[in-house]
């Protein structure tokens, strides 16, 4: 049952992430990029720590480790194959175009759609790892809402218009965690392409943000997300 509340919740926070660039944080950027640095130490945390390892015990084994690799070139391809033009934070090129905001949409909806098929195949198990899952997607899509909304107001869609790729992503989240509950697609491979959609995320997306931010700030953003990594791994029981 928890499925039914928490993959809502993660997909309220690309809401929230929307609505903040929309309404606080247009030329703000600062903020966003500590947040994206939290994100990643967490992201990062979680991947290497839990779920690459509970993959590799899940069916398939050894063999889900290229299910890792072919989740971090798929992020790739989505992000930069099929957008014209992307990267996470505040956008300022001014120069883009109405079709680089749908383009830079689909990319990021499709990301969104995995996000929800691991929210689902995560709390399938019978570990702590769904709630560590939930908690690190809870970080990125709030950077990835400001991200779409960003785009999407330099491109002249406009407040509305920003809200509405927001709730796409959103939308596009609880889409996959509906389609991985009713077509219970394999656990280990789902997981593979997890760590290697969230290791892409961490280090190319999130980690870039944030060394913008100068001074020993970044660095403390980064620990600080390992820090609710452990502390979160530590009070939430983990069983097998």
């Amino acid at each position: 049952m928890s499925l039914f509340w928490l993959a809502p919740l993660a997909s309220l926070a690309t809401l929230l992430g929307g609505w903040g660039v929309v309404r606080f944080l247009q030329g703000r950027a600062q903020f966003m990029r500590l947040l994206s640095g939290v994100a990643a130490g967490y992201l990062l945390s979680v991947t290497l720590v839990r779920i690459i390892p509970e993959s590799l015990e899940a069916k398939g084994g050894e063999v889900n480790a290229l299910w890792v690799l072919g989740g971090y070139l798929l992020v790739h391809v989505m992000e930069h194959g099929i957008t014209l033009h992307f990267h996470y934070g505040e956008e300022t090129h001014t120069d883009g175009t109405r079709l680089s905001g749908v383009m830079a949409l689909v990319g990021l909806s499709l990301h969104s759609l995995m996000d929800g098929v691991a929210i689902a195949a995560a709390l399938s198990l019978h570990s702590n790892l769904g709630p560590l899952v939930v908690l690190g997607i809870l970080f990125h899509r709030i950077p990835e809402g400001g991200t779409i909304a960003s785009i999407f107001l330099v491109d002249g869609f406009g407040n509305r218009g920003a809200l509405l790729a927001s709730g796409t992503l959103a939308l596009a989240a609880l889409v996959g965690s509906a389609g991985q509950t009713m077509l219970l697609l394999p656990t280990g491979p789902i997981l593979g392409l997890t760590a290697g959609l969230t290791l892409y995320v961490a280090s190319s997306d999130l980690l870039p943000e944030v060394q913008k931010v100068s001074g020993f700030r970044s660095t403390m953003a980064l620990l600080s997300g390992v820090g609710i990594f452990l502390v979160s791994a530590r009070l939430l029981p983990h069983t097998h």
